[in-house]
C-alpha cells in the first residue's frame, strides 16, 4: 500500500476515500515542519493546508514523494519549479471554497455599506445611533474585481442579484464578459469603480501592488474588501488612505502577517493603528471557512488524487 502523510485538519470524506484508491495514510494535523522533514521520504503523497512549506528544504528528502495536495487555492506554500524539477506532481482545490469565500466578501462589504459592524458595537454599549449609521445601498454601483478566477467569477455570481455593474480584470483570462460582467482594465476601474474587491493570487508580480500609488489612481472615494491574501495589499498605505476619506472603509480577511504572536515591533505598530481604525473590519481568515467548503475541498482533492492515482 502506499503511504500518505496529511499534515492538517480534513473532512473525513478524504480520510475514507483514501484507502479505494489503495493509499494508506498517517493522519497527523498538528504536526511541526520539522516532523514532516524528517519523515517525508516514507511517502508517496502529501497532503498540506497553509503551513508547510513545500520548498527544496522539505523536497530534497522527499525521495518517494509523487505528488503534493494543497487543502485550499494558494499555490505560494509549494515551490512549483522545485517539484517540476524533482517530477513532483501538485493540485490545489480552488472551487472547493470559491462559493464561501464570494458569500463572506459580500457579507463584509454590506457589513461596510451599512455600517453594521459598527452599529452592534454601538448598541451592544448602550448607543442609539441612527443618523450617523446611515448606509449607503450596494444597487446601482460599480463594483471592481481583481482577479477573476474562480473565487472573482463567484462573487460576480452573487452580486447577479443586485443591481450593479462589475468591472474585472485577470491577466491570465479573456473572453470571460457575461451579462453584467465586462472585462475590463485597470484604468476602466480607476475610473468608474465604487467598490475594489481583491481576488488576486499571491506571486511575486503581485505581492504589494495594491499600494498607496495604486490605490490614490481611483477617481471616487471607494469600499475596499480583500479576501485573498494580505501581502498583495500593503497594509500601512491602506490605513492612511482609510484615514484621509479616500477609501471609505474596508474589509480584511487576511493580513499581511496572520501570526500575530509573532510580529515583529513595525508589523506591531502597523496592527495597532489597523485595530483603531472603525472604518476597517477584521476577520481572521475565514472567507473559505465552513462546514460546507471543508468537505468540498476533500472531496475535490480527493478526485485529483483519483486521478492521478488511475
Amino acid at each position: 500500500m502506499r503511504k500518505v502523510l496529511i499534515t492538517d485538519d480534513v473532512s473525513a470524506v478524504l480520510l475514507e476515500g483514501l484507502p479505494g484508491l489503495g493509499y494508506t495514510f498517517d493522519y497527523i494535523p498538528n504536526i511541526t515542519f520539522r516532523e514532516v522533514k524528517d519523515s517525508i521520504h516514507e511517502y508517496e503523497g502529501l497532503v498540506i493546508n497553509s503551513k508547510v512549506f513545500c520548498g527544496d528544504e522539505l523536497l530534497r528528502n522527499a525521495s518517494n514523494l509523487k505528488w503534493i495536495g494543497r487543502l485550499g487555492s494558494g499555490m505560494e506554500v509549494i515551490d512549483t519549479v522545485v517539484c517540476d524539477t524533482r517530477g513532483i506532481k501538485y493540485f490545489n482545490t480552488p472551487s472547493g471554497n470559491c462559493k464561501a469565500v464570494a458569500e463572506h466578501t459580500l457579507g463584509l462589504l454590506l457589513s461596510l455599506m451599512h455600517n453594521i459592524s459598527k452599529a452592534n458595537y454601538e448598541v451592544k454599549n448602550w448607543q442609539w445611533i441612527r443618523e450617523q449609521n446611515r448606509g449607503e445601498e450596494l444597487s446601482g454601483k460599480t463594483v471592481g474585481i481583481l482577479g477573476y478566477g474562480h473565487t472573482g467569477e463567484a462573487f460576480a455570481k452573487v452580486l447577479s442579484g443586485f443591481d450593479v455593474k462589475v468591472l474585472a480584470f485577470d491577466k491570465h483570462r479573456k473572453d470571460f464578459a457575461s451579462g453584467s460582467v465586462f472585462e475590463s482594465n485597470y484604468e476602466e476601474i480607476f475610473e468608474q469603480a465604487d467598490i475594489l474587491s481583491i481576488h488576486l493570487p499571491l506571486t511575486d508580480e503581485t505581492t504589494f501592488s495594491i499600494d498607496f500609488n495604486f490605490l490614490n489612481s481611483f477617481k471616487k472615494p471607494i469600499f475596499l474588501v480583500n479576501t485573498s491574501r494580505g501581502k498583495v495589499l500593503t497594509t500601512a498605505d491602506l490605513i492612511a488612505l482609510v484615514e484621509s476619506g479616500k477609501i471609505k472603509a474596508a474589509a480584511l480577511d487576511v493580513l499581511e502577517n496572520e501570526k500575530l504572536s509573532e510580529l515583529s515591533q513595525q508589523e506591531k505598530d502597523v496592527f495597532q493603528l489597523l485595530i483603531k481604525c472603525e472604518r476597517i473590519i477584521l476577520t481572521p481568515h475565514i472567507a473559505g471557512w465552513t462546514h460546507e467548503s471543508k468537505r468540498k475541498i476533500a472531496q475535490k482533492l480527493l478526485e485529483h488524487i483519483a486521478l492521478f492515482s488511475a
